[in-house]
């Protein structure tokens, strides 16, 4: 069962694209799932409560694709969204 962080049918025959609209709202739902990203010389290293999770868990959880994880990854890079989001 893969995370819901946008409305429509869930299940498509292909991958459903994420835009660049969208990115914001996954990566907030993502940070209140409790699910950062942290870049590092190793590259993007993701963490849920603490411990480190594999990339390929967060794409089964979140319902992307191998495209789109290596697009949210770069998106990541770009604009390390978890560092600018203020905790309320």
């Amino acid at each position: 069962m893969s995370k819901s962080w946008r409305s429509g049918p869930k299940r498509y025959l292909n991958a459903r694209p994420i835009y660049e609209k969208d990115w914001p709202k996954l990566i907030e739902s993502m940070w209140n799932d409790g699910l950062i990203a942290v870049i590092t010389t190793e590259g993007v290293i993701w963490y849920h409560g603490g411990y480190i999770i594999k990339p390929t868990s967060v794409r089964e959880v979140w319902g992307l694709s191998r495209t789109q994880m290596r697009r949210l990854n770069d998106w990541v890079y770009v604009h390390d969204p978890f560092i600018n989001i203020n905790p309320e």
